[in-house]
């Protein structure tokens, strides 16, 4: 079994990697510390792997309270890698050593300090040998002795040592020694650090659950999860664990209790009743405490306790575990009737939602006023864009068993609005056999295709929109709904042309009524907002396969959009007028569109669809130059995916994350995300998007000078979309890469092929982007079949193509080309000239992936590089990054995130020609000044 996933540990991770490398220099040493619970083991494990992944000899020990009395268990764990060497030492370390660990009885003289000699000889030994890490987690439960020796061979071993320990620093349980965190160091005490471990953010807690529940959880038990565990991610998992199989939170797991119910018991009975009552309640104001129980006076003793206090008129726990262990501890029939009484003395419409929360956790079943009171307050949340609060509350409804197939399908509408797709999926399908109604029946089969999709089943997806599309004729809404979900599945799946062939047929220049007056009889009526998803998805698809972008229409669609319209963003025509931009070669327009449409998304509250706006963003942000917008909307994605079930989301964020990767110059991580997130994508059925993080990678090996393993990689996926019906190269933007490495590797005859197959395309569409794409390819095969006249004119018609403000990439990767055609037919000088524009023209994008080729054409051309200006942004965070902060550090001091410096430290590496954090504290240094007369 692997390590656990490190969540939210960035800074200990970074301190983990300080240690190996500090160790190179000396013996250095890192002490984790912290409450239970709170990630140490997590930390300590991944540091493990680490070490072993740079070829560290790794002697650990994972001491348990059970072995706390055992004599030596935790050094035999140390040394047993070294359990060879043992027969080299000394005879007598060895007869000391073996006695210690068992393996022989003890002779005279064989005591503590010749145990730990003998440890340190072994230890010393290794460490000259290669890096070793010594590493003992729970330092409070490991045998004194053992301590004592491992402490003793520590200090005595010079040479390539790291030491890690971690330890409690507080609620040790019984039996468990409270040792000093610092008791295992090297001689050297200032080569130690200390890492408390702090509380995990909500977003980390969120993350942890999320491992461990298997299906996400409502949006409300998550809240409840994030305050209850407190920033403890122990606390998070067992949370998770026991509230997976439960639609609603309720209960601790056995595992928690121990740590409240010792201190819970010691109060009174009247203090622990009026516990339970403010335990009931969202907001245990005194007023309403004093309602139930006539005074307060009880809280007393439990402020004594330091279980709660009263502050500015309300009742507080100390930790929400104390208010979860008050509930635990109550038999069920005490909370039904403290509930209902709260229901009783709730009143006015602020209260309703709270009233009908008290009536459903005192009724043992369905009772028509629980009901009603459940249904109004879930309307009303929904009116208002809460849907995890309504989504909560129809679990309620259901748990009491009111479980007809019309509220099952709201409740899975409700949860699909929460992301919880799984179980979305769950009551879509139990409602699905006593649906007879063909509107009901197409709204059930939406949900579970919506829902499959997210989940990564395309196929099952695809299968129930169809069967959907059909039953929802006669609902304008629901038929263009199931057309954008099957459209977007078919797309997804590889199947363009079916999804040009499920395209309602409407006339863009018709107003809604008159197509409609025209349709077939069993066509819907349709209003603005649905004519205008339609003509906003029939631009997309259209583009991709190959017919242009049809400006009229696009402009139509976006006229005819309305904001009010409640639908999933990947249906807007904002967003999808966006795509076909990007596609064609205009990411300058397509910007402010994804813009525009990621504020909608806020302002309504549909964050569940910002992951499509925000991947577009990515990539057109890139394409202008605006690495940092790339950056943050990398950053956010990134977030979203984290706490969103199914992998869908997660692959479009490492996606993302690859191309800015790339971009930025980071190659060896953006080829190693990309190739894991084609692996992935081929896995789900969904070879054809594995074309996206592929032209990624194809960037990266091209820049490299790897043409073969370009044309293995694209190969493929240029016959399967072509197959596919995918006729425009924008949607992966792989073309130039596949063509240029065909060419490179002698393959001109399918280069010239591949180029063929797009020039009717080109002519269809008349766009410039394209043409000069082709233009540039054709030049690559010109220049590989020794026409470098050729191959020069249409280098020069495809930076004519490309004199577009927005196309200052394409521009730059045109001269590179040039350059090398200049310099390889020997002149220099002109070479040169075309480097030098390249570089800044790459420059000014930021992509230091391609402007650090052309500034090697440009020292091929003129000699050794004089250096490229680093921007005024670039300067600040190098200098401090030069001054030892890490990229957290330099972020929070110039208010940015940590991967706007990563993109920023990128290019300005690229810029100096460095790889290395040492390389840019010799870099940015001042410049020795001239020696002082006085002292020569």
């Amino acid at each position: 079994m692997g390590s656990p996933r490190v969540v939210g540990r960035s800074e200990a991770l970074v301190a983990v990697d300080d240690l190996l490398g500090a160790a190179e220099e000396g013996p250095a040493a890192l002490a984790l510390s912290g409450p239970p619970g709170i990630g140490k083991t997590t930390v300590w494990l991944a540091a493990l792997d680490r070490a072993r992944e740079r070829g560290v000899l790794v002697l650990a020990s994972r001491p348990v309270p059970a072995e706390v009395r055992l004599e030596y268990s935790g050094l035999r764990e140390v040394l047993d890698p070294l359990s060879d060497a043992v027969g080299t030492l000394p005879l007598p370390q060895q007869r000391a050593l073996r006695a210690a660990l068992g393996v022989e009885p003890s002779g005279p003289g064989g005591g503590p300090q010749l145990v730990a000699a003998a440890a340190g000889t072994l230890l010393r030994d290794a460490a000259a040998r290669g890096p070793v890490l010594v590493a003992v987690d729970d330092l409070q439960w490991l045998d004194p002795s053992s301590r004592q020796a491992i402490a003793s061979a520590c200090r005595r071993t010079p040479g390539r040592l790291a030491i890690l320990t971690s330890a409690r620093t507080s609620d040790a349980p019984a039996g468990g020694e409270d040792v000093p965190v610092a008791v295992i160091e090297p001689a050297d005490p200032r080569r130690l650090t200390h890492l408390p471990l702090a509380p995990l953010t909500p977003a980390d807690v969120t993350a942890v659950a999320r491992d461990v529940a298997g299906r996400t959880l409502a949006a409300t038990t998550m809240e409840r999860l994030v305050e209850a565990a407190d920033g403890n991610p122990l606390f998070a998992v067992q949370l998770a664990e026991h509230w997976r199989s439960r639609p609603t939170p309720d209960g601790l797991p056995a595992s928690l209790r121990a740590l409240v119910a010792e201190r819970l018991s010691a109060l009174p009975h009247a203090t622990r009743d009026l516990l339970l009552t403010a335990a009931c309640l969202a907001d245990a104001r005194v007023d309403a405490l004093a309602a139930v129980h006539g005074d307060v006076e009880a809280v007393a003793a439990a402020e004594d306790a330091g279980v709660a206090r009263v502050a500015d008129g309300r009742l507080r726990f100390a930790h929400p575990l104390f208010a979860l262990g008050v509930l635990d501890a109550a038999p069920p029939t005490r909370r039904r009737e403290r509930h209902r009484r709260l229901a009783e003395i709730a009143g006015g419409a602020a209260d309703d939602e709270a009233r009908a929360r008290h009536l459903a956790y005192a009724a043992a079943g369905p009772e028509p006023a629980t009901l009603d009171a459940l249904d109004a307050a879930a309307d009303a949340a929904r009116s208002r864009g809460a849907t995890s609060v309504a989504a909560e509350l129809g679990e309620l409804a259901l748990g009491l068993g009111a479980r007809s197939p019309q509220r099952l399908l709201q409740a899975a509408a409700d949860r699909l609005g929460t992301d919880a797709y799984g179980r979305a999926l769950e009551l879509a399908s139990e409602a699905l056999p006593a649906l007879t109604a063909p509107l009901e029946r197409a709204g059930a089969l939406a949900t579970v295709g919506q829902a499959r999709f997210r989940l990564g089943d395309i196929e099952g997806a695809v299968s129930a929109l169809r069967a959907a599309l059909p039953l929802a004729v006669g609902d304008a809404d629901l038929h263009v709904s199931v057309f954008g979900d099957l459209a977007t599945c078919l797309l997804n799946s590889g199947r363009l042309e079916a999804a040009r062939a499920e395209l309602p047929a409407v006339d863009p220049a018709r107003s809604p009524a008159t197509a409609a007056a025209t349709a077939p009889s069993t066509a819907p009526a349709m209003d603005d907002g649905a004519l205008a998803e339609l003509l906003g998805a029939r631009v997309v698809i259209d583009q991709l396969a190959g017919h242009g972008y049809h400006d009229r229409i696009a402009r139509r669609a976006l006229a005819l959009e309305s904001a009010d319209r409640v639908t999933p963003a990947i249906r807007w025509p904002t967003v999808n007028v966006a795509s076909a931009l990007l596609f064609s070669g205009r990411p300058g327009e397509a910007l402010p569109l994804l813009a525009a449409a990621e504020r909608r998304c806020v302002d309504r509250g549909q964050e569940t669809d910002l992951w499509f706006v925000q991947f577009s963003t990515v990539r057109a942000a890139l394409l202008v130059g605006a690495v940092e917008t790339a950056a943050e909307a990398a950053e956010r994605l990134d977030e979203r995916a984290r706490r969103t079930e199914g992998p869908v989301l997660d692959l479009m964020a490492r996606t993302a994350e690859a191309h800015l990767l790339a971009w930025t110059g980071r190659t060896d991580a953006a080829a190693a995300t990309a190739r894991r997130a084609v692996e992935r994508f081929e896995a789900l059925g969904a070879a054809h998007v594995a074309a996206l993080p592929a032209a990624a990678l194809a960037s990266v090996l091209l820049a490299a000078g790897d043409a073969p393993s370009v044309v293995t990689l694209l190969r493929p996926l240029e016959r399967l979309l072509t197959a596919a019906g995918y006729r425009h190269p924008g949607f992966p933007h792989h073309l130039s890469e596949l063509v240029e490495a065909l060419a490179t590797a002698g393959e001109t005859v399918e280069a010239a092929a591949v180029l063929d197959g797009y020039e009717q395309v080109a002519a269809r569409a008349g766009e410039a982007w394209l043409r000069g794409v082709l233009a540039r390819g054709r030049s690559a095969v010109s220049a590989a079949t020794g026409d470098v006249t050729t191959a020069r004119q249409y280098l020069e018609r495809a930076l004519s193509c490309f004199a577009a403000p927005d196309l200052g990439a394409e521009r730059g990767r045109t001269l590179v080309s040039l350059a090398r055609l200049e310099r390889h037919g020997r002149r220099r000088a002109s070479a040169a000239a075309a480097a030098r524009r390249a570089v800044a023209e790459l420059d000014a994008v930021g992509c230091a992936l391609w402007c650090r080729v052309a500034q090697d054409e440009v020292d091929r051309s003129s000699g050794p590089r004089s250096g490229t200006a680093l921007t005024a942004m670039e300067e600040r965070v190098c200098t401090l990054a030069a001054r030892g902060l890490t990229n957290r550090d330099v972020a929070y001091a110039l208010t940015m995130s940590p991967k706007t410096v990563e993109a920023h430290l990128a290019r300005a590496y690229a810029k100096l020609g460095i790889r290395s954090r040492a390389e840019l504290g010799a870099r940015m240094s001042p410049a020795p000044g001239p020696p002082d007369k006085d002292n020569t």
